[in-house]
Formats: C-alpha cells, sequence, structure tokens
C-alpha cells in the first residue's frame, strides 16, 4: 500500500473526527519542542473523506503540535481512499506500539475500538497479547470499564496517579464519591496494593454503615492526620491505611492495640514475639537472631525472666 505525500491545508483536516485516535493523557510541548527545532520529519498519515476533507490516521498529536506552531499547511501522507477503515485503524495501532508503551486509558480506548472491528475471540485471542495482557478476558472487563470513569480520574489513570487495579472497586461508588476519593488518593501518592487495600477497606465501610465517603475522608481523624505539617507524605499515606483498616475493623484494632502495650511492657529487646493471624488461634512465635553464644544466652535469658511474669500469661492464656 503505498501513499501519496501532498501539501494540506490545516483547516482541512477534521480533528473532531477521532475514528482512529488512542492518544490521551499526553504532554503535547515536549513534540511542539522538536518540531519547531528540527521540523516535521515524520508526516502524519491522513484519509481523504469527502473532496480536501481529511481525518487522521496517524500522527493526531502531530497536527496538533503543527497548530501550536502555527503552521496552515503541512505535508502529509494520504492513505489510498479504498483502504478499509479497519486496517486504517491497524494501521495507527502497529504505529504506535512500535514506538512507545500505551498508558492504561490509551489501552482502554484501543480495546473499544478493535470491538468495533473484531470479534470477541479476535480481540482476545490476536490483540490482548499484543497489549500485554496476555489472553485474559476478566483484565480485558476491567480495561472495558476505564471508559466509564469521568475526565479527571481518566487522566489521573493515564499519569499512574491511580492503579487500574482499583477501578472496578470506583465505579460502585457514586461519581461525586469517586472524584473526592481519586483526589484523595492522588494526594497520598499510595502504592499500588495500599491503594486497593483503602479503597476496598473504604467500600466495605460504606455499606456496613451506611455513610458516604467524603464524610469518612473529612472526619477529625483523617483531618489531623493531614494537617500534620511535620509527617511526611509516606508516613500520612500509612496512617490514612492503619485509620481507615480500624474503621474497617474496629474490635480487631482493639486487640491489636492491647497486645502492642502490652508486649512494650515486656521490654523484649531484640525479639519478636507474634501473635496467631486476626489473633485467631492459640498458637504464639518467637523470632530473635544472634550471631554469638553468649548473645544467644542473653536472649534465652530475657525470654525465661518474662516467663512468669504477668504480662506475658495475659498475651498468651488472655
Amino acid at each position: 500500500m503505498e501513499c501519496i505525500y501532498q501539501k494540506v491545508s490545516r483547516g482541512e483536516v477534521d480533528l473532531s473526527d477521532e475514528t482512529f485516535r488512542i492518544s490521551y493523557g499526553f504532554d503535547l510541548q515536549e513534540l511542539v519542542r522538536s518540531i519547531g527545532k528540527v521540523g516535521l520529519i515524520q508526516p502524519p498519515i491522513l484519509q481523504e473523506i469527502f473532496p480536501r476533507r481529511y481525518r487522521v490516521v496517524c500522527g493526531f498529536k502531530r497536527v496538533l503540535a503543527l497548530g501550536e506552531l502555527g503552521y496552515q499547511q503541512f505535508t502529509a501522507a494520504l492513505l489510498p481512499e479504498d483502504v478499509r477503515e479497519r486496517d486504517a485503524f491497524l494501521i495507527n495501532l502497529y504505529e504506535n506500539l512500535s514506538q512507545r508503551n500505551l498508558n492504561q486509558v490509551e489501552t482502554a480506548i484501543t480495546i473499544d475500538k478493535l470491538k468495533k472491528y473484531f470479534s470477541l475471540e479476535e480481540t482476545q485471542g490476536d490483540f490482548l497479547p499484543l497489549l500485554g495482557l496476555g489472553k485474559s478476558l476478566p483484565l480485558m472487563r476491567v480495561y472495558e470499564s476505564i471508559l466509564e470513569l469521568g475526565g479527571e480520574i481518566k487522566m489521573g489513570l493515564a499519569e499512574g496517579a491511580i492503579t487500574r487495579e482499583i477501578v472496578p472497586m470506583l465505579l460502585t461508588f457514586s461519581s461525586h464519591e469517586r472524584l473526592i476519593l481519586f483526589q484523595f488518593l492522588k494526594r497520598l501518592q499510595l502504592s499500588r496494593s495500599k491503594q486497593v487495600e483503602v479503597v476496598e477497606n473504604l467500600s466495605i465501610i460504606k455499606e456496613r454503615d451506611a455513610v458516604a465517603v467524603d464524610t469518612i475522608l473529612t472526619n477529625e481523624g483523617v483531618e489531623e492526620i493531614l494537617s500534620d505539617c511535620k509527617m511526611g507524605l509516606v508516613a500520612q499515606g500509612d496512617r490514612i491505611r492503619e485509620y481507615v483498616r480500624k474503621l474497617r475493623y474496629p474490635q480487631l484494632s482493639k486487640v491489636e492495640e492491647d497486645f502492642r502495650k502490652k508486649k512494650n511492657r515486656l521490654e523484649l529487646k531484640g525479639i519478636d514475639l507474634i501473635p496467631p493471624p486476626y489473633f485467631e488461634g492459640e498458637e504464639f512465635q518467637i523470632h530473635f537472631s544472634f550471631t554469638t553464644v553468649r548473645e544467644y544466652k542473653k536472649k534465652i535469658e530475657l525470654l525465661q525472666s518474662i516467663a512468669d511474669s504477668e504480662e506475658f500469661r495475659e498475651i498468651v492464656e488472655g
């Protein structure tokens, strides 16, 4: 398939036609600086849909950058008119995949457009692997749900402020709550696993207590943590995570706090006393390390000294 190269006027390009566009959440300025410095190296690919009326097949960002630079005309590669829409989309997709990794929203847009041209089986079997998703239908469903999010949240997802794993849970909240929760997570910059934990816990608290998310996130306990200027961002995130966890598991949190206080009174220097998971069961563990026989004996002596203490008996026997 050979393209014809010719000059086109920018006004002849219909930028509202996004039939083939998959780019989302990009910073145009670097491309503007590049074209401004060295010129247009790779012309965009256009397709004529009406006489002297074109739509962009490849190079949407290049056309936008040329507009930023004030170009009224530029050289474009014109795709033959008989090229099918499906094939034109694949030209754009393969060009993008050969040059960069798609962000999460771009992947969602790509899957949505692929479903227009291909069956579910073809999309799942032939194209998901190209997008780095294996052949996972559940993962494909997660990406489909991304397009239901509002613009600000999608932009945050494209920029990496939130992880795709929380998208299905976000959609269980109202649009107002989703935005508040997104802004909250973006501020804290939590890791992927911590985002999942916090959103899951908030979802359960919301349903169990019939309380709005913004009510939870603006209560006195949260505000106190967020207003502590001496606390770093990571520490704030950990404190918020622990606070939300306590709201979800109030009884367990009380037992854990009681255990911590009793353990601290034992003054187990260099020795870790580990309770059964969730305090369900009777088996405790003792962990410690040593480098010499003398150090080993000192820790054994410490353990022997606490064996008959009231605090230790309360911990182990209740």
